[in-house]
C-alpha cells in the first residue's frame, strides 16, 4: 500500500518540480538582465557627474552659450534616462521576487504532496500552494512583459537628444516605444 501511495505522490510532485526548474532558468536570465541594467545606470550616473563637474568648473565668460546649452541638454537627458532605467530595474526586481516566491510555493506544494501519505488533508493545501505558485509565475511574466515594453525607452531618448544636438532629423517614434520626449 505504501509503495502505491508513494508512486502516486511522486507523480503528483512532478509538475511543481518541472515548473520550479523553469522558474529557476527565468531567474537566471532576469538576474543577468538586472545586472546589465544596473551597470548601465551606473554608467549614466558617472556621465552625469562628469558633465556636471565640467559645467561647474567653467567660468561664466569661458562658456559659450551653445556649449553650455548642449551640456545642459545632455545632463537633462541623462537624468531622464536614469529615471527610466530605474523603472526598468524595479520591474525586473518585481519579476524576480514573483519568480522566487513562485519557486517557494511550488516547493511547499511538492512537500505537501509528500505529506498526503500521512495527512490526506495535505492534498488541499498542496493544491492551494500550487495555484498560488502559478499565479505568482503569471505575475512575474506580466512584470517581465511590462519591462520589455519599456526596454528601448532610454535608448530612444538618447537617440532623440543626440539628433537634436547634431541637427539630424529625429528618428520617428516606432510603434513599440512608449516614451516621448517633452
Amino acid at each position: 500500500m505504501f509503495q502505491e501511495e508513494w508512486s502516486r505522490v511522486l507523480a503528483a510532485s512532478v509538475a511543481p518540480v518541472v515548473i520550479i526548474s523553469a522558474c529557476a532558468l527565468l531567474c537566471l536570465a532576469f538576474y543577468n538582465r538586472l545586472a546589465a541594467i544596473i551597470t548601465r545606470l551606473r554608467a549614466v550616473q558617472r556621465e552625469r557627474l562628469e558633465i556636471q563637474e565640467r559645467l561647474s568648473s567653467m567660468s561664466q565668460r569661458d562658456v559659450e552659450h551653445l556649449a553650455a546649452l548642449r551640456q545642459t541638454t545632455i545632463l537633462e537627458s541623462l537624468a531622464e534616462q536614469s529615471v527610466e532605467i530605474q523603472k526598468r530595474a524595479r520591474l525586473i526586481r518585481a519579476t524576480l521576487l514573483c519568480l522566487l516566491l513562485a519557486i517557494l510555493t511550488l516547493i511547499i506544494s511538492s512537500l505537501l504532496n509528500g505529506l498526503t501519505i500521512v495527512w490526506p488533508g495535505g492534498a488541499y493545501a498542496s493544491a492551494v500552494a500550487f495555484i498560488t505558485g502559478m499565479l505568482l509565475l503569471f505575475a512575474a511574466i506580466t512584470c517581465a512583459v511590462r519591462e520589455m515594453l519599456t526596454a528601448l525607452d532610454p535608448a530612444h531618448l538618447e537617440l532623440t537628444v543626440v539628433a537634436e544636438l547634431t541637427g539630424e532629423p529625429p528618428e520617428p517614434d516606432a510603434p513599440h516605444l512608449t516614451h516621448s520626449r517633452h
